[in-house]
């Protein structure tokens, strides 16, 4: 007899992992409006690897159809993945 038990998503680790993107992401938004002292715009930039490990576990325990508060994580995730990447190529484009 073979046990059949699906693994079942914990909620609030996504939750948790989107908390602390919403943190960095007002890290940087805040050094890009004022650069003054002092200085958090790096932590920012930790964001995409938050979303990464958020996305991908989400990913893993999937189930045929997703939720609708987990398929607006996930297009949170995507953002808060490109989002801070844009804000880098944009500097790296200024300043070329």
């Amino acid at each position: 007899m073979t046990n059949n038990k699906s693994k079942k998503i914990n909620l609030w680790i996504p939750l948790l992992l989107l908390l602390f993107n919403i943190i960095f992401t007002s890290f940087l938004v805040e050094e890009l409006l004022d650069a003054t002292e002092p200085n958090y715009g790096y932590l920012g930039f930790l964001t995409p690897i938050v979303a990464l490990i958020s996305f991908l576990y989400i990913k893993k325990f999937k189930r045929e159809n997703l939720s609708y508060l987990l398929r607006i994580l996930q297009g949170l995730n995507w953002f808060f993945i490109i989002f801070p990447i844009a804000v880098f190529m944009s500097f790296v484009l200024a300043f070329l």
